[in-house]
Order: structure tokens, then sequence, then C-alpha cells
């Protein structure tokens, strides 16, 4: 089950990826066309056959690739069409349940634009975390575990036995460079020395 639930997780960033290169112009279009399409479908099979799932592919598509507010108004639209498709069909017997399952099919369509941003606006937020997690990782290379080091010398033992100069060490394994100073202790005590 977990594998199905990757894969589908990956379709969708492959789908909101493939989306948000695609421009909305392109999306309203193809969105349009498919209603011209299912309202054709529905106005040929009437009552008979029930065309509400086809309506989400454009709102999906509207909502995925632009707002919630182009989503909500797909939405309505695709209600709008619907309710007018279904009225001209023959059989419209009981007002009332004729417009209670129209009530529920705009509930739905709203609902789906609505839960689409959401899924969106999450997903558009996981994929900036994942670059910016990637870009961390790549900028970030980091030592860890307890590093052998001698007491007097300070040389580090690699994982050869080879004892290193620590800064050689830390160069190696890490994104560390080192620069030279001396701290104010360190210039106090070989200034009295006479060795700075």
């Amino acid at each position: 089950m977990d594998d199905l639930h990757q894969e589908s997780h990956a379709m969708i960033i492959r789908m909101v990826d493939w989306l948000s290169k695609t421009s909305e112009l392109k999306i309203i279009i193809i969105s349009l066309i498919i209603l011209i399409g299912i309202a054709v479908l529905q106005a040929l099979t009437g009552t008979r056959a029930t065309m509400a799932p086809f309506y989400l592919i454009p709102i999906a598509l509207v909502t995925l690739r632009s707002t919630q507010t182009a989503g909500l108004l797909t939405s309505i639209v695709c209600g709008v069409l619907w309710v007018s498709m279904d009225v001209q069909s023959p059989g419209y017997l009981f007002l009332w349940l004729e417009a209670w399952n129209n009530l529920l099919r705009f509930g739905v369509f709203v609902s789906s634009a609505l839960l689409l941003s959401r899924l969106k606006g999450d997903m558009v937020r996981e994929m900036k975390l994942n670059a910016d997690l990637q870009s961390a990782l790549a900028e970030v290379k980091q030592l860890s575990g307890l590093l052998p080091i001698c007491a007097w010398c300070k040389r580090i033992r690699d994982d050869e036995g080879e004892w290193q100069a620590m800064e050689e060490y830390i160069t190696v394994h890490s994104e560390a460079d080192f620069t030279h100073g001396i701290c104010p202790d360190c210039a106090r005590k070989h200034r009295a020395r006479g060795t700075l």
C-alpha cells in the first residue's frame, strides 16, 4: 500500500509540475474543450448516463494551474452547465428532487475546487521544502561521530589509521577552509616570551 501511495504522490507532483509549466490560457482552453465535450455527451445521453464525475477534470486542471478563485469559478460554471443540460433532458419529474441533486453536485464541484487548491498549496510547499533541503544538503558536508585526536599535537587519526594535521583532516572531510590568526591570550603569552 505504501508503494501505491508513493506512486500516486509522485504522479500528483508530476502533474502539478506539468501544469506549472503550461500557460494558464492553454489550460483554460483545454478545460473549455473538455466542458463542451461533456455537455455534448450529456445532451446526447440525457439522464441515462451521468457526466458529473467528468466535470471534475476541468475543475482540477484550472484549480491546480491557477488560483483557488479560478477553480471556484470553474466549479460554478460546471454546476450551471450541468443544471442547464439537466433541465433540458426529459424525465425532469420531481422539481425538489432534481434541485436537491443539483445542489449536491454544486457542493461536490465547489468542495473539489477547495480541496484541490489546498492540495496544490501543500504540494508547492513540499516541493519548495525539498528543493531547500537538497540545496542545504549540497552545501553542508558535516563531520560526525567521535574523532580520535592526539592530546599533545592535536593531529587526528583517519579511518586508515594515519595521523593528519587537524586542519588537513577537517578540510578533507568538510567544506570548511582555514585561515590562521593569533588569539589575544596567545598573543600576550608570546609577546611576553618575545617569540612574537
